[in-house]
């Protein structure tokens, strides 16, 4: 726990997770860190039990990163001398609430690491000099002090019992074997939910447990350098965070507290995805064929799976961004998500591009991708682009099939995928018995009046396809009891789909079944505006995206498909 705090950075990780540290051993939290204000030298404030004589007292923190050495102790701006100074000159007389005038306070020198020897005689000779008895007294909460707190708080017997311990360790020793670690963390997720939370402050503890444990195996992944763990781990704390909160969130302070859990999980999941981007993506995307080379295996199946899952990854990413387009409200944060919008566009294009394995998916379920890079393309406006990539993905698709290559097949094991396709009697039916690639491609060919691929796709499915079911899935209403945790199978599938008629009579049969298919809009996530978990879902627990999400159409740059655009630490009314 202590290399773990160490290894964290200042702004937006120490800091982000000391506070939830205090609340579970019984601090209040007054006042946490925030940007763009003048603090004093002060990240930090709480209520809690004087050390010694237990008296309730002011705690102000001054939090810096790693070991405390010479030069960050007075050098520079950042420095831990010149806060403590603030604090006493400025924070205290001038600064401190009224109500906690009473109140002995209690400077703490926060830090993940230790103090180093050349530096602790100055700390010390600074805390004696400037302590007035039963008024300012200093203390140190370094790495250990912070993972005790950790141990006895959110780990202690009656919040974390020991199973659960273990499973997190486990997740933590595998962060370089992805499937391990995700099975452990996965238990940890159901240990946690085994019992129904009783009260409001059990359902907090609870998420804030998922939270810190996502930061966990997160700071682990970083420093290994290897964030697919991270990325699967965050994307399944949001999903279950969701289903322990949602129905919770509201505009009282109980339901604010849970909003900001629920919004912290997301913030994080969306920082590991950046993350991710930046260093495993981005420094591949202009090379022709670069991504696929970064994988390490020369195996044409592990290059086709591999790249079809961090499409879906940076489409996400990018509809997110779209989602904060709709709640920012400043014109300087608007701006720039603007641009980051305009980069991961840019990305997503390259990529496509210069990555031809994007033209020919192996499995039929690479729809799900296929469609999340769909959706965040049209709101962007490239509906010309993206209809020239999907054109390519159904010739592609149909050329394969007919000669025997490695066609959009329904298996999902590796191992059968590794040796497809196979040569023997009825083996091309049998693996092409249903499909949501084709259809996805014929109601984005119907949209964009793309009438030549259409009538392309319906020769060759009345010519080859018969066999095969095509087929749209949409939820049920069992969908929002099973969407975010994935545990049971929910939803129905339209499998009447009419193409032979063309696309004006496709799209109106796709018009009538999202009319009529109205549990979709009773969703959660749809109802509070937080419809990228949705698409989460989906992507994580391998459903095909609703085709409600197409209901806006090519020409909306807006997204339109939730009721309400709304940030989940807002009043939801």
């Amino acid at each position: 726990m202590k290399q773990y705090l160490s290894s964290l950075n200042e702004r937006d990780e120490l800091d982000v997770v000391l506070p939830d540290v205090l609340s579970e051993i019984g601090f209040n939290v007054i006042s946490r860190p925030k940007r763009g204000t003048t603090q004093y030298g002060v990240d930090v404030v709480a209520i809690g039990p004087h050390p010694t004589t237990g008296q309730k007292s002011l705690f102000l923190l001054s939090i810096k990163s790693g070991d405390l050495t010479r030069d960050e102790w007075a050098t520079g701006k950042q420095a831990l001398r010149p806060s403590l100074e603030e604090i006493l000159e400025v924070y205290i007389p001038k600064h401190r609430h009224a109500r906690h005038k009473d109140l002995p306070i209690i400077i703490a020198l926060c830090f993940g690491g230790d103090i180093q020897e050349d530096v602790r005689l100055r700390v010390q000779g600074f805390t004696e000099k400037n302590t007035i008895a039963g008024q300012v007294e200093f203390e140190e909460w370094n790495g250990d002090r912070i993972a005790e707190m950790m141990v006895s708080g959110l780990l202690r017997e009656n919040i974390f019992p020991k199973d659960m311990q273990n499973s997190l360790r486990k997740a933590v020793a595998f962060v370089d074997e992805p499937a391990i670690c995700v099975t452990h963390f996965t238990e940890l997720l159901r240990q946690i939910f085994a019992t129904p939370p009783k009260n409001h402050a059990v359902r907090v503890r609870l998420a804030r447990q998922i939270y810190l444990a996502t930061w966990t195996i997160f700071v682990w992944c970083r420093d290994a350098g290897n964030l697919e763990s991270a990325y699967k781990v965050s994307a399944l704390s949001v999903l279950w965070t969701w289903d322990l909160c949602h129905d919770h969130i509201g505009p009282g302070a109980k339901g604010k507290e849970l909003a900001e859990v629920v919004d912290k999980t997301i913030g994080l999941s969306r920082g590991i995805a950046a993350l991710f981007i930046q260093t495993h993506v981005e420094p591949y995307s202009q090379a022709i064929d670069g991504l696929g080379m970064s994988v390490p295996s020369s195996a044409s199946i592990d290059i086709n799976l591999k790249l079809f899952e961090v499409l879906g990854r940076v489409s996400i990413h990018g509809l997110w961004l779209l989602w904060m387009r709709g709640v920012v409200k400043d014109a300087d944060g608007a701006m720039q998500l603007e641009q980051e919008i305009e980069k991961l566009l840019a990305l997503i294009a390259s990529i496509i591009d210069k990555n031809k394995t994007f033209e020919a998916p192996v499995r039929d379920d690479h729809a799900i991708e296929i469609a999340l890079a769909s959706l965040f393309l049209l709101r962007c406006g490239t509906a010309d682009y993206l209809a020239a990539w999907l054109r390519n993905v159904m010739r592609l698709s149909i050329f394969s099939y007919r000669t025997h290559g490695a066609y959009p097949c329904i298996l999902r094991e590796y191992g059968e995928l590794a040796v497809h396709p196979r040569q023997s009697d009825g083996y091309r039916e049998e693996v092409t018995a249903g499909s949501i690639l084709y259809p996805t491609l014929a109601l984005l060919m119907s949209i964009f009046d793309d009438a030549d691929g259409f009538r392309e796709l319906e020769e060759f499915r009345s010519k080859s396809m018969n066999h095969s079911t095509w087929q749209f899935w949409i939820p049920d209403d069992t969908t929002e009891q099973h969407l975010y945790r994935n545990t049971a199978i929910h939803g129905s599938a339209i499998t009447q789909l009419n193409t032979a008629a063309g696309p004006e009579k496709f799209i109106e049969q796709v018009n009538n079944e999202i009319t009529a298919a109205v549990d979709f809009g009773s969703l959660s996530a749809i109802t509070r505006g937080a419809w990228p978990l949705v698409l989460i879902a989906c992507h994580t627990h391998r459903l095909p995206v609703p085709i409600h999400f197409w209901a806006a159409g090519p020409e909306s740059n807006q997204e339109t498909l939730a009721p309400s655009e709304i940030s989940l630490t807002e009043d939801t009314g």
